[in-house]
């Protein structure tokens, strides 16, 4: 049983916290990007594998598509997190959306599974550029 992946995103794995999320940004994190979709990372004090999504007003006035990318971001990460599961201690990342383009949903889960499986090499001791 302890293999079956459950395939949510509950409370304790979103990042909300605004000291976190600071911490995050300001702290010793890496980046990878598949663009349009940049991730921002660092290892955590916390258990888990915390995320946050974010889309700025500057590429998309109207709500319903910032809407729409997060919703792509967040199933995308959902349904795919397992490549992160082997993970020991924290995680906090930060999926930042850098374009003005909407991509279709196929495309979103490639650049997420890219991201995905660049932290976990990054975080197995594989080098990333660090910021």
């Amino acid at each position: 049983m302890d293999s079956l992946v459950h395939h949510t995103l509950g409370k304790e794995e979103r990042l909300c916290s605004r000291k976190a999320i600071e911490e995050l940004f300001r702290g010793k994190h890496k980046s990878i990007a598949a663009y349009p979709v940049r991730a921002v990372f660092m290892q955590s004090e916390q258990a888990g594998i915390r995320i946050m999504v974010s889309v700025s007003k500057r590429y998309f006035k109207r709500a319903v598509k910032r809407n729409r990318i997060k919703r792509q971001l967040r199933e995308a990460y959902r349904q795919q997190k397992e490549l992160l599961l082997p993970q020991t201690g924290g995680l906090d990342i930060a999926f930042l959306w850098t374009s003005a383009d909407l991509l279709p949903t196929t495309k979103v889960f490639q650049k997420i599974r890219n991201i995905l499986l660049r932290i976990h090499e990054a975080t197995a001791g594989i080098s990333v550029i660090e910021n």
